[in-house]
C-alpha cells in the first residue's frame, strides 16, 4: 500500500552501498525505518529532505506486519535551520532523539506515538526560536519520563508524604523530606534548586518562557533527569555527555 505521511526524522545511519536507513517518528505507524537506496549519492533528489532533526513528507510502501519500509520519495516540511547550525540546539535534539528512540516501540499504539510526534515537532520548533536548550530539554524529558509513569515525585516526599521537602533522591523516585533523607543518606538540596526542579516537571513546554524568566540554567536538572531515565527504564544516554560537556551558555 503506497502511503505518503508526514516523518519527523531521528537518526540515519549507513546501510550497504549509498543506502541509509532513516528511523522516523509517525503518528499514524509509530517509529518506524525506512530504507533510501541511493541517498549517499551527490545526484540524490531526496538527499537534502532526510536529515536528522527534520519534519518530511515522505512516500513508502507500508505492508502490515513489517517495520522497515523502501523510502520512494521525501520532501522538507520543516527544515529546522537554527537547530543544524546551534551546537546546544542541535546536541540537545539529538539526546531526545536518542531517549525517544528507545522509549517509542515499533508498532506502538496511535495515542503514544501521537504524543512522541508532537512533543519532537514542539521541542524542535521552540529550539528553533532559540529558547535555551537546556530548559526546552529538560521539560522534554521531564514529559517522556511522565509518559512512562516513572517521572520524579515533586509534591511531597516520595516515601512519607511530608509536603516539606529537602532533597531529590534519584534511587527513590522524587523528593525526600528531611528525615526520610538522611535516613537514606541523600544530600541536602538548597530551596531554589527544589523549587526550579519542580517547575521544570510541572511545566509544558508552551511555557518556556516564564521558565527562561525564572532560572539561570537547567543542566543540572537535565543531569538528574537523564538519571531517572538510567535509573527507572535501564537506559544509558549516550549522546547526554556529549551535550553535558559541549554545552555553552
Amino acid at each position: 500500500m503506497n502511503e505518503i505521511v508526514e516523518a519527523l526524522i531521528l537518526k540515519e545511519q549507513d546501510y550497504k552501498e549509498n543506502a541509509v536507513i532513516l528511523t522516523v517518528i509517525t503518528k499514524e505507524y509509530g517509529r518506524i525505518s525506512l530504507v533510501g537506496q541511493g541517498i549517499r549519492k551527490m545526484t540524490s533528489k531526496n538527499r537534502a529532505s532526510v536529515f536528522p532533526y527534520t519534519k518530511a513528507e515522505v512516500q513508502f510502501d507500508y505492508k502490515e506486519g513489517k517495520t522497515m519500509f523502501r523510502l520512494k520519495t521525501a520532501r522538507t516540511l520543516s527544515f529546522y535551520r537554527f537547530v543544524h547550525s546551534d551546537l546546544n540546539a542541535g546536541l540537545a535534539c539529538g539526546v531526545l532523539a536518542e531517549v525517544m528512540d528507545a522509549f517509542l516501540p515499533e508498532n506502538s499504539d496511535y495515542e503514544f506515538s501521537a504524543f512522541c510526534y508532537d512533543l519532537f515537532e514542539e521541542f524542535c520548533s521552540f529550539l528553533e526560536e532559540q529558547h535555551r536548550a537546556d530548559i526546552v530539554l529538560a521539560v522534554a524529558l521531564a514529559k517522556l519520563l511522565e509518559s512512562q509513569g516513572i517521572g520524579p515525585v515533586v509534591d511531597e516526599c516520595v516515601l512519607c508524604g511530608n509536603q516539606s521537602v529537602a532533597s531529590i533522591s534519584v534511587r527513590e523516585g522524587g523528593f525526600l523530606c528531611h528525615e526520610c533523607a538522611i535516613s537514606h543518606g541523600a544530600p541536602m538540596k538548597e530551596a531554589a534548586d527544589l523549587r526550579r526542579f519542580r517547575l521544570l516537571n510541572k511545566a509544558e513546554l508552551r511555557h518556556i518562557d516564564i521558565l527562561e524568566s525564572h532560572m539561570d540554567s537547567a543542566m543540572d536538572d537535565c543531569t538528574l533527569l537523564v538519571e531517572f531515565i538510567r535509573m527507572h527504564a535501564g537506559l544509558s544516554v549516550k549522546s547526554y555527555a556529549l551535550f553535558q560537556q559541549m554545552f555553552l551558555v
